[in-house]
């Protein structure tokens, strides 16, 4: 590994592997990333930037090489069917070459946030890396970490059918769930979406292509948490599907450190059911997080409309202002 200066405060570290880039937004409500050792990076191969940071102490298993995750646990609130996940775990095992085991939902449990399955359960080994659970998200996140696979040292949730974007999406969703109860045991988490426009709206490619971009975030997020300054629980992450287009040329994204955007909300859930006394239905309605008429500058939903990949930095807890005396 090789060191030499850059501009502006960064040093650039050459490593003889392939990655994806990160770039860090200019908002001044964002995190300080200059306290802490982030990424950012082009795509370029062998070129990583990295700001200064100070006293950054990272483990490098043998020969200075980055200790990998010891086992994986990857987890969703799609289910089995999920298209989405399906291909993440094929790239989990072929390309990125982790120890893992999936403990997911054993159908569809979207919209759930952290809601835990009171049971009876009843976990079914589909085969020996791979379990269904009769429970929530959370419940099998929980399950898998203190019962099944204690020796789990990172969790993987997602990709989520859909978008994770702003903050009613980040309280409710059930893939964002699974990772904050990870959290609660003391692992780290993140939670990974690619978008939904549509059953059929993608490609083989686009699913490719998100995917790699999920791997190489997910590795980078891996290695920035064995530095003792990084201070997120859990990291949200969403990626596009594929690469958006300006006069016809496929334009890459940028990997941006964004906030959640807080003007994101909804009303009514609910809709009454015609000719059904006092019987209601699932019908969301409010605004959506792309509908917002000026999204926050920095934030998760503008990155995202742009068509880049965003990553926010989650405490699970609710943090009180200080009190006016």
């Amino acid at each position: 590994m090789q060191v030499s200066a850059s501009s502006g405060r960064c040093y650039q570290l050459r490593f003889s592997r392939k990655c994806l880039s990160y770039r860090a937004t200019s908002s001044p409500d964002l995190i300080d990333l200059s306290s802490q050792p982030k990424l950012y990076r082009c795509f370029r191969r062998d070129s990583i930037h990295v700001r200064a940071a100070q006293n950054v102490t990272v483990e490098k298993g043998q020969g200075g090489a980055m200790r990998p995750p010891a086992r994986v646990l990857l987890t969703n609130d799609d289910g089995p069917e999920s298209t989405f996940f399906q291909a993440w775990v094929q790239h989990v095992k072929d390309v990125l070459k982790w120890n893992y085991v999936v403990c997911i939902p054993g159908q569809q449990q979207s919209f759930v946030s952290k809601c835990i399955s009171h049971g009876p359960l009843q976990v079914t080994h589909i085969d020996s890396r791979t379990m269904h659970v009769n429970g929530s998200p959370a419940t099998c996140s929980n399950l898998a970490i203190h019962s099944l696979v204690p020796d789990v040292d990172f969790v993987v949730s997602g990709p989520n059918v859909g978008h994770n974007v702003g903050r009613a999406s980040v309280l409710s969703s059930g893939t964002l769930g699974a990772a904050m109860e990870a959290s609660l045991a003391h692992k780290k988490a993140i939670a990974i979406s690619f978008p939904f426009n549509g059953w059929g709206s993608w490609t083989d490619d686009d699913i490719a292509t998100a995917v790699q971009m999920a791997g190489n975030v997910a590795t980078q997020l891996w290695e920035e948490w064995q530095s003792d300054d990084v201070q997120a629980d859990v990291f949200n992450v969403n990626v596009p599907l594929g690469f958006k287009t300006v006069d016809g040329t496929p334009v890459k994204p940028e990997v941006l450190r964004t906030t959640v955007d807080m003007q994101s909300q909804y009303s009514s859930l609910y809709k009454a059911i015609d000719n059904q006394e006092g019987g209601y239905e699932w019908g969301p309605k409010g605004l959506k997080p792309f509908d917002l008429p000026a999204p926050t500058a920095g934030g998760d939903v503008a990155a995202v409309k742009a068509g880049h990949v965003s990553i926010s930095a989650l405490r699970t807890g609710f943090i009180q202002p200080t009190a006016k005396v």
